[in-house]
């Protein structure tokens, strides 16, 4: 069984950033580590299931941005080119 990704890992500088690689390679804006979650640019897979079966996955919302503070994120960010620019 596969799976297929959803969205593309990018710093704000509009670089990618590997899904293999570390925290480390996850710029720090603000004292945080921030990605942007961009649109793939070609469909890819890979196969479902866990790689570490034996390390619990978690995600924790912590809070929702109020809308200013988004914008100030989202003003640091290079903003995606359309094709043909």
């Amino acid at each position: 069984m596969l799976t297929t990704g959803s969205f593309n890992l990018v710093s704000p500088t509009g670089e990618g950033v590997w899904n293999e690689g570390t925290p480390a390679d996850i710029p720090v804006v603000d004292g945080a580590r921030l990605l942007v979650l961009d649109p793939p640019p070609y469909q890819r897979s890979r196969p479902a299931g866990r790689l570490f079966p034996h390390m619990s996955g978690d995600l924790v919302l912590e809070r929702v941005l109020a809308p200013g503070a988004a914008a100030r994120l989202l003003a640091g960010c290079v903003a995606e080119e359309s094709p043909g620019e």
